[in-house]
């Protein structure tokens, strides 16, 4: 695929938009399901110390060499008070759906 083709499918598939939406409930959900373990890595919680941005897009072609378990995945890196606790990932099907999702601490 064409670089300029994945970057319009970006576009039209809101990958950044979706990614950051999804990053932000997955933060929500933890924070409300596991206070303890949420406060142990984000110490006196303040949204202005998180640096929330997407680093990298990338086309899976999973199930090689059929390639038939292919994915677009975007990755926002978990930074807090300038420090990476971990990276949130967001699964994307080629049709534009999504198909699962990580938010995993290190």
């Amino acid at each position: 695929m064409p670089i300029d083709e994945l970057k319009k499918w970006i576009v039209e598939q809101e990958v950044e938009k979706r990614t950051l939406e999804g990053f932000w409930l997955n933060l929500d959900n933890y924070q409300r399901e596991d206070s303890d373990e949420f406060n142990h890595f984000f110490k006196n919680f303040s949204e202005d110390k998180l640096d929330v941005k997407i680093t990298q897009i990338a086309l899976m072609l999973g199930d090689y060499p059929e390639c038939n378990h292919n994915h677009v995945i975007s990755y926002v890196p978990i930074i807090y008070n300038g420090t990476r606790i971990g990276l949130y990932r967001l699964l994307f099907t080629l049709d534009g759906k999504i198909d699962d999702d990580y938010f995993t601490i290190e």
